[in-house]
């Protein structure tokens, strides 16, 4: 992401939401982690797509791994 972008929030293009993710998934990989459950990597396309919060995300994902 541009250091010069600013922060908008709703609907992302598809190639912003590539460049959220592509982003996330190297921070995590730096650090030596990878998320590979499909729902919690669905979530974190739809907050970087803009249609979810990152609060209502981490709430389904703590729904979604005590309910394991």
């Amino acid at each position: 992401m541009s250091p010069t972008r600013t922060h908008r929030s709703g609907p992302r293009t598809p190639a912003e939401v590539k460049e959220r993710l592509d982003f996330a998934d190297g921070a995590l990989g730096a650090a030596g982690h990878e998320v590979t459950d499909p729902q919690l990597n669905e979530l974190a396309r739809r907050v970087a797509a803009g249609t979810l919060s990152a609060d209502a995300a981490v709430s389904q994902t703590i729904s979604i791994i005590t309910s394991r």
